[in-house]
């Protein structure tokens, strides 16, 4: 009896090792169930293979099309000028003392102004100018001008109400090589209700933006201090102003290629007619020599 059981024992085992061999036999093909799950399972992987090499993709490219190369530090300079008065009671400003400075607040140039014409006010409490110093100067506004002018020549100028400086000067520089801190329109203010932006005083912003205090109570401004200030203003906000000048300067190239391509194509049309013509009247001289001869 007890063998009868130890048999039916072992034949339940040969049949569940039997059943086992059969699910999967050595070197027979593979069920038509796991076939179609592996076959599943290869697309998925691929899918997720597919979106996974898109993203790292998108991640290489985006950058080139979002982003674009900031000018290096070298192409910057800051200017600032100081005024005298000359004139009937000194209303007419004139350049007394030009001052421009690097990227790192380096000084490039600084010269005192010789006048042209008599100063009838220093305007000492503002502009820190004394005659002693004017009496002093032996540079002319026009050896001024042609060394500032090469300086910013292809720079990146940087400043604080650039205009009147530049007037002063009689220079003028492209507005996509400007950086005026007074006309930056997040550093500048509704006044009135009308909703026109209004320049800020350069004390006011580098106050409020930079923690600095510049043209204190009682003492003269300081050319290098402005410069150096408006330098800062720049500083602290710059990918935000450079992204709005690349804005500006592709809108503009947008507007204007068009049109620059018609003008380029309509003035090839009137060379191309004028070679023409004077090739007609190569032709014609060289019929009527030659009837003569």
């Amino acid at each position: 009896m007890v063998q009868s059981i130890d048999s039916h024992n072992d034949s339940k085992q040969a049949l569940r090792d039997g059943s086992k061999k059969r699910q999967n036999p050595i070197g027979s093909p593979p069920s038509r169930h796991s076939t179609e799950k592996e076959v599943r399972q290869d697309v998925v992987n691929k899918s997720r293979y597919n979106k996974s090499s898109r993203r790292q993709s998108n991640r290489r490219q985006s950058p080139n099309k979002s982003r674009f190369e900031m000018p290096p530090k070298a192409q910057y300079l800051a200017l600032d000028c100081e005024m005298v008065g000359v004139g009937p009671d000194g209303q007419s400003s004139s350049v007394a003392c030009v001052t421009v400075i690097d990227w790192h607040g380096g000084i490039i140039f600084h010269s005192f102004i010789r006048q042209t014409e008599p100063v009838t006010d220093y305007r000492t409490f503002v502009s820190g100018i004394t005659e002693k110093q004017l009496q002093k100067a032996t540079m002319s506004l026009d050896e001024c001008r042609g060394i500032i002018s090469q300086l910013l020549y292809n720079r990146i100028l940087v400043g604080h109400a650039l205009q009147n400086d530049l007037e002063a000067l009689r220079i003028s520089h492209p507005w996509w090589l400007t950086r005026d801190s007074a006309t930056f329109e997040p550093f500048m203010k509704f006044r009135f209700d009308d909703n026109v932006l209004w320049p800020r005083r350069l004390k006011d912003l580098a106050n409020e933006k930079l923690s600095r205090e510049i043209q204190k109570a009682g003492h003269p401004h300081s050319a290098y201090e402005d410069a150096l200030a408006a330098f800062d203003l720049y500083k602290s906000v710059r990918m935000q102003w450079e992204s709005a000048v690349n804005r500006e300067v592709q809108e503009m190239n947008n507007i204007h290629y068009p049109q620059m391509v018609r003008n380029y194509k309509e003035q090839m049309a009137m060379e191309y007619a004028r070679l023409a013509r004077e090739q007609q009247q190569f032709f014609n001289q060289q019929r009527r020599s030659q009837m003569v001869q």
